[in-house]
């Protein structure tokens, strides 16, 4: 177990899987194996062990090793508060409050992307909306930033279905259906913001069967130009405005 332990910590500075961005997903998933031989192989070690040190070594040598057990195992126990402190200071705002609440953050917190600074508190104003008002499963649509930007982020905390999510992690996730599918969505979900095409608009809403529209901050920076202008002119037609404040807008699809 040892072997195998030390074997992958060695096999993942030589190997990586295909598409994986910097190694992370190799080296995160094998180090999970190792660590877990590692633990239980160092487990069984100290219970055999222990009882030899006290009959068959010398003071010295038992001294010794006593001492080292003692400061391994305290640095090991260490990191559950070290480790705990230092997630507490990562912090995205240094205003945000202390609190089980994972929104919270977002009334003190700005995000700067496409050039442009964001402020999330529009965000956790309309997200707070469709937790409040909306009902059932109805799709959503919003943008589809590059991955690891602020992505999903109102399927994310209404738990609603979305026309597509992470383009990288649901193509992991589906590794056995063709990556074409997901870009495609994605694609669409582009196409869907800056087309003035009606009816790809209303082609594209009817096949996701899409019940609300988000068009906030991110939306604006993502996807700048006439496509916008089309979410006020067809108000009233194609959807109606039921949430609005500051650059954040939500539509209802009129069915």
């Amino acid at each position: 177990m040892v072997g195998t332990g030390l074997v992958l910590t060695l096999a993942v500075e030589l190997i990586a899987m295909n598409n994986d961005p910097g190694r992370m997903n190799t080296i995160f998933k094998f180090y999970m194996q190792a660590w877990t031989l590692l633990s239980l192989s160092s487990g069984a070690a100290f219970v055999w062990l222990a009882p030899q040190v006290n009959r068959v070594w010398t003071p010295s040598w038992k001294h010794a090793w006593q001492i080292t057990a003692i400061l391994l195992i305290f640095g090991a126990g260490m990191f559950t508060v070290m480790g705990g402190l230092g997630k507490i200071r990562d912090r995205m705002s240094s205003q945000a409050p202390h609190t089980l609440d994972g929104m919270a953050y977002m009334r003190t917190s700005m995000y700067y992307d496409f050039d442009q600074e964001m402020q999330l508190e529009q965000d956790y104003q309309a997200i707070k909306w469709l937790r409040e008002n909306v009902a059932g499963s109805p799709v959503l649509v919003e943008a589809n930033p590059p991955l690891y930007h602020w992505a999903n982020r109102f399927s994310t905390y209404t738990g609603l279905p979305n026309v597509v999510g992470w383009e990288w992690h649901q193509m992991q996730q589906r590794a056995l259906l063709p990556q074409d599918w997901v870009r495609q969505r994605v694609q669409e979900v582009h196409n869907f913001y800056q087309t003035v095409d009606r009816e790809e608009v209303e082609a594209f809403l009817q096949k996701y069967d899409v019940g609300y529209i988000v068009v906030g901050q991110t939306e604006r920076a993502q996807y700048p130009g006439p496509g916008l202008e089309k979410f006020d002119a067809w108000e009233g037609d194609l959807w109606e405005k039921v949430y609005s404040q500051d650059d954040t807008v939500i539509y209802r699809v009129k069915s």
